[in-house]
């Protein structure tokens, strides 16, 4: 999205982002504070904007202290706020990246202030927080829709498991979100916009890992591996999926079809659910694929010379 463009993408991103994932706001508004302040408080509105979304970012992570799970996302939430403003500040990089390295860095910190205060069975307290929370929401849904009951226990095993995965997406979200606003509100931001959807890609290398989850759940000696694999899996299936859908908008957009076109459309799959079933997995592979195929790069041609 250029620095320029309108206001109204990232107000409704930033409002799908707040629908999806309630409860981890302040994985926006710590990392946003954090980045208005790193870029200079150069007027007094930039002041005033760093402290009220900075006291927003303070009462989630105040308010989400209620249980272990809850409390440990608070802290994670903190640390990623420091590690990706830090980051941007010492060692520049591509947004991505950055949301990587921070990211880490919030879950080792995480750990580490976990076994301090709560022991070796951290990890282990965490999950069971994790598929508490999952069955109490599915179970809301299992009474909305009595038939889907013999799916409850697979999918409370596999949320619960998928639950540090399903975090790490809402990180990459919030703080592409947060590095967006921040661009749009400081007077000199810490780095040019993200790029184009269309120009979503991301490391070659990565479909590595996708090998890597199937063979840990093909192997059984790799069975105590699953739940890592489980949740590269999920990350990684994400972003093959967006990386397929930045393919179809780009082709879309050189053939002169018009985004909107595609949101209705997308819509509709959503909504009928049975084209939906047919488009993910499209997108997925054609993702996928991208890593040896470069689809965009065979649209545009060769270079021609001058």
């Amino acid at each position: 999205m250029p620095v320029r463009a309108g206001w109204w993408r990232l107000v409704l991103g930033t409002a799908a982002f707040a629908l999806l994932a309630p409860g981890a706001l302040g994985l926006v508004a710590l990392p946003l504070a954090a980045l208005l302040v790193a870029a200079g408080l150069h007027r007094p509105r930039d002041a005033a904007i760093a402290l009220l979304v900075a006291a927003i970012g303070l009462a989630f992570v105040a308010w989400s202290a209620r249980d272990t799970l809850a409390a440990a996302l608070g802290a994670y939430a903190l640390i990623v706020a420091a590690a990706f403003t830090g980051g941007a500040l010492l060692a520049p990089a591509g947004v991505l990246r950055q949301a990587l390295r921070a990211m880490l860095w919030g879950a080792a910190g995480t750990g580490a202030l976990g076994l301090v205060l709560r022991g070796t069975g951290f990890w282990n307290e965490l999950h069971w927080s994790a598929v508490r929370q999952t069955s109490s929401a599915l179970r809301v849904a299992v009474q909305v829709q009595p038939d889907a009951y013999a799916l409850f226990e697979p999918l409370v095993r596999f949320f619960g498991d998928a639950y540090p995965g399903f975090v790490a997406l809402q990180t990459f979200a919030a703080l592409a979100i947060a590095w967006q606003w921040h661009v749009r509100l400081a007077a000199a931001p810490l780095g040019p916009p993200l790029g184009a959807f269309r120009q979503f890609r991301f490391g070659d290398h990565w479909v590595w890992g996708l090998v890597a989850t199937l063979l840990v759940w093909v192997v059984p000696k790799l069975a105590a591996l699953k739940v890592a694999a489980t949740n590269l899996g999920v990350v990684l299936g994400v972003f093959y999926l967006l990386r397929g859908a930045a393919i179809t908008v780009a082709i879309a957009g050189a053939a002169g079809v018009p985004a909107w076109t595609l949101t209705v459309a997308a819509i509709i799959a959503s909504a009928l659910v049975v084209p939906l079933l047919l488009l993910v997995p499209g997108l997925w592979t054609l993702g996928i694929f991208d890593t040896w195929l470069a689809f965009r790069q065979r649209r545009a041609g060769p270079p021609t010379a001058p």
